[in-house]
Order: structure tokens, then C-alpha cells, then sequence
């Protein structure tokens, strides 16, 4: 990120010392990446990363961002990228979001290198099955460098900060145009298919390998049952977000016995939140579980 060094993309083998790395090729437009986005896809078990737009290194360079998308599957014996479908509005500073329907929302950013009248007010949403975006509804509030999006666990989207004018150092007290205070909250399209399902009793602390017994009287609807983490963007990047598949095991007729991973690299320890999802991509409101 605004730095003129030129850093191919690569795997790193944390298990030796010294540590080796393996170059991931073919990744689209690698030199117009900077402020880009990336997101490991839903379900983490697939482990295919996805990147998402980006533009010129270097604040001064007023070059348009780009459309491009690249996708990796770090399953395979030698991972290389390929071109996914280019997202709808070019962008750089974007947001990414996993949504509990296994989809990605992408949000906010501009055309341009903090240009607020180039502001992307309308955000999208990526269907990894069918490798296709959607432009969704427009926000009323720009954002740009420092702003963040995060999933809510009712499954909205809060979108915040960001930098209007370019995000020339200040003393950060409001009122100041260099500071965005206002919140919006986006609803995607799954809210308004219909109800929505309910968990009920479900333990909150959870362990590796565990069966656990979900509650809840639409078990027989139920087409996944995921953990996602809670978000942590910076610089419109989350290291840690994931959406975890567990197996359903078991079904009757007001619960579900669903399996969790035993490998900790796919789940770091820490919470999580528990999402039921009916045949028609409508989602509970999450449950917060503990994981270790």
C-alpha cells in the first residue's frame, strides 16, 4: 500500500525455518493493486482467496482504479490466480464483507485516489457460485481511505469513517471535514424473502472436533449452518475474516446436530458468530459462540 516496492504475491511456509515462499502467479493488473481488497471466500475449508480492484501506487497518481478480480485456490498443487467476473464500478479503498448466505458485499471507495466527487456510493455483491456481481443500493455518505464495513450479527452492514477531503493529517475533533462521523446501515437482499430462521438453545462455549446441538424449529429447512468472525478492518482489509462451514450431521424436528472443524488454523480461537441459513439464502439473527 503506497509503497513503490514491487511485491509479488506469495505463499509463506510458517512450519520451517528459514522461511520459504512460493510465488502465486497471474495475478490480473499486479501493479494497479494498491488500496485494493481481498477476502478469503466462503466456506474457509475451500481456502480460495479473492482480490477485488485496487489502483495506482502513490496518493499524487490520479489514475483511474480497475475492474479487476483474482481468484487463487490454495487447495490446488500449484496455486495460480485466474480471472474472476470484474466487479461492476472500478474502485479502490473498498470495503469486503462475507455475508452468512456466502456471498461478499463490497462497498464504499471512489474511482479515484481519495476523490470524493468520484465517490462508489452503490455497493455490490459477489455470488461465488454463479462468479457474478450485483449492484445493490446506493449509500447517501462517501467513503473513502480509513473508512470500514462490518457484518452485524442481526445480518446488516454497518458502514463507517472515512477521510472526505483526503485525509490530510488534523487534530481529530469534530467538526472537521477531514473526520466522517456519520453511520449508515445497509440491509441486503436476503432480509426480504420472508422469516427468517430462529436458533434457539444453543451452549456458548464450543471446542475443536465438537457435535453440537443447535436448537430450532425449522431444522428441517436448514441448508447451512456457518461461523463467521467478528470483523476487524483497517485500511479496508480484515486479516481474520472467515466464514466457517459445519457440517450438519443430524436433523429432527427442532434441532440439528452440526460438527466442528478440529483444525485451528481454519478457526483461530476466539468468538464467533453462529448463523442458520434456510433454503432460500435467508439467515438467522447470529448467536455468539465461544470457540477454543
Amino acid at each position: 500500500m503506497d509503497d513503490p516496492l514491487q511485491v509479488d504475491a506469495c505463499i509463506m511456509d510458517l512450519t520451517h525455518d528459514p522461511v520459504p515462499t512460493t510465488t502465486v502467479p497471474d495475478l490480473l493488473e499486479p501493479d494497479m493493486r494498491n488500496q485494493s481488497a481481498s477476502v478469503l471466500l466462503p466456506p474457509a475449508q475451500d481456502q480460495r482467496v479473492m482480490i477485488v480492484g485496487g489502483g495506482p501506487v502513490g496518493k499524487p497518481d490520479k489514475t483511474d482504479a480497475v475492474d479487476a478480480v483474482s481468484i487463487v485456490d490454495l487447495n490446488t498443487a500449484d496455486p495460480a490466480y485466474h480471472a474472476g467476473a470484474p466487479i461492476g464500478l472500478p474502485r479502490l479503498h473498498l470495503n469486503t464483507v462475507l455475508l452468512p448466505d456466502r456471498t461478499v458485499f463490497v462497498s464504499g471507495g471512489s474511482l479515484k485516489q481519495e476523490e470524493q466527487p468520484l465517490a462508489r456510493l452503490q455497493g455490490e455483491i459477489y455470488d461465488p457460485a454463479t462468479n457474478t456481481w450485483s449492484l445493490m443500493a446506493a449509500a447517501t455518505v462517501p467513503r473513502l481511505y480509513h473508512s470500514t464495513a462490518l457484518l452485524l450479527a442481526d445480518g446488516r452492514v454497518v458502514a463507517a469513517g472515512g477521510n472526505p477531503e483526503g485525509g490530510t493529517q488534523v487534530d481529530w475533533e469534530p467538526p472537521s471535514p477531514q473526520e466522517e462521523l456519520r453511520v449508515e446501515v445497509f440491509s441486503p437482499p436476503y432480509l426480504f424473502k420472508g422469516p427468517r430462521p430462529v436458533i434457539g438453545t444453543v451452549p456458548e462455549e464450543w471446542s475443536y472436533g465438537q457435535t453440537v446441538t443447535i436448537a430450532t424449529s425449522q431444522a428441517g429447512a436448514i441448508r447451512w449452518a456457518s461461523l463467521i468472525s467478528n470483523g476487524v478492518t483497517t485500511h479496508s482489509f480484515d486479516s481474520g475474516q472467515r466464514l466457517l462451514d459445519l457440517e450438519i450431521v443430524s436433523r429432527d424436528n427442532d434441532s440439528l446436530d452440526a460438527k466442528v472443524t478440529p483444525n485451528h488454523n481454519l478457526a483461530p480461537p476466539g468468538w464467533y458468530m453462529l448463523f442458520l441459513v434456510d433454503q432460500q439464502g435467508t439467515p438467522s439473527v447470529a448467536k455468539w459462540v465461544h470457540l477454543t
